[in-house]
């Protein structure tokens, strides 16, 4: 038998499973955390890009954040522009590197047992815990908790294993970083067909530049695309690009006997631009907030631990539904449908005016909703030419 060595593992030393591995070892359980890598932050594919509230709402970092966007401009597949700005920054770019590394240096402080270099390659339940073997410097080891949390991103290997389901579909996710100095505001592209309905990205750093872009189907052709609008104006010629898949939609099931899943492990990313720091971090404190309570009942039942995805679903899912639901809309429109939308968008005051006053970066239902009833005419602010848009 297995001594007891830990109440909680956590696999994955991302900033889901840092920050959840933190909030239990400050309440005293005893908690360990389990990264392939042998370095926290290396090679993370993000754009880095964090809403303002949430990045002080989860006290993240300071010192992690490169720049802070106040304005934007989005164009559409004709690079009609349409720009936003606020008095105050509505979102942060960060190091993911270094909020990475510290969110997981504050896990340690507060006593998480850390495991670095270690793939874990199987579970087992036993009679009240968990056991994990996991591979390390060539040797297979095991260990257990009573409950397991997995925060592994996109690489759902253990999920089958555990009784979890992994999201069923993906987005594709490409970026490329060059030097160039850029003055300006973000710029967010709505690519060409048969591109529509993904989008693409320019921010501007210090000295440096970050292009990016989303697209259906792992098509991996939306980056070159991007780029090609662009290339003129930021003149580079060698690049790499990186890709990777990213969860689209919520896991249909969350939670088995203890072992639970968090962040894009259980597709806590948004569907609108694949982001996923703010909303695991939310699946994280209502995890956080469950577990608690069920370690001081020691009843890690599945039942017992559904009350999490239930508070997941009744905040986010309205959320993950809407922009899944303007994704399947745009995808079904003509690029120059489009254009005629951001021309009159443009030239109407009232409606321009409500989508700013609709704008939050972090949640995107209610500027979804509004978007969607212009595009389908339903909006008592349209014209009566807007019925005519060829769709």
């Amino acid at each position: 038998m297995l001594k007891m060595e830990f109440d909680f593992i956590v696999i994955g030393a991302g900033p889901i499973g840092s920050y959840l591995a933190r909030l239990l070892a400050s309440d005293g359980f005893r908690v360990a955390i389990f990264d392939r890598k042998k370095e926290v932050g290396k090679d993370v594919l993000c754009s880095g890009i964090i809403g303002s509230e949430p990045y002080r709402e989860f006290n993240l970092p300071e010192e992690a954040i490169i720049s802070r966007i106040s304005d934007g401009s989005l164009f559409s597949p004709s690079m009609i522009q349409f720009y936003y700005s606020h008095d105050l920054p509505f979102a942060y770019i960060a190091d993911r590197e270094k909020l990475d590394k510290i969110l997981y240096r504050r896990a340690v402080e507060k006593g998480v047992e850390a495991f670095l270099g270690s793939l874990v390659i199987d579970l087992e339940k036993e009679e009240g815990r968990v056991c994990i073997e996991y591979l390390n410097n060539g040797y297979v080891k095991k260990i257990s908790a009573r409950c397991l949390i997995i925060a592994t991103g996109a690489d759902f290997a253990l999920h089958r294993k555990a009784g979890l389901v992994a999201p069923k579909r993906f987005l594709w996710g490409s970026r490329v970083e060059f030097d160039c100095k850029l003055d300006g505001p973000l710029e967010i592209y709505i690519l060409n067909n048969p591109d529509l309905g993904s989008f693409g990205w320019v921010i501007p750093l210090e000295n440096k530049v970050r292009i990016g872009a989303l697209s259906v189907d792992h098509d991996r052709s939306a980056i070159h695309r991007l780029i090609q609008k662009t290339n003129g104006r930021f003149r580079f010629s060698d690049y790499k690009i990186e890709g990777a898949p990213i969860a689209y939609g919520d896991s249909k099931k969350m939670v088995s006997e203890r072992v639970i899943a968090v962040g894009e492990a259980a597709g806590q990313v948004k569907t609108t631009t694949g982001g996923g720091i703010h909303y695991g971090l939310i699946g994280a404190r209502f995890a956080y907030n469950v577990l608690k309570k069920t370690a001081l009942e020691d009843d890690f039942s599945e039942d017992r631990l559904l009350e999490y995805e239930r508070l997941w679903r009744i905040k986010m899912g309205q959320e993950i539904k809407s922009g899944m639901a303007l994704r399947n809309l745009v995808a079904k429109i003509p690029s120059k449908t489009v254009d005629i939308i951001f021309n009159w968008a443009r030239k109407d005051p009232a409606i321009e005016e409500k989508i700013k006053k609709q704008f939050c970066f972090d949640y995107h239902k209610n500027l979804v909703d509004f978007g969607m009833e212009l595009i389908l005419g339903r909006n008592t602010l349209r014209r009566s030419k807007f019925s005519l848009l060829p769709f």
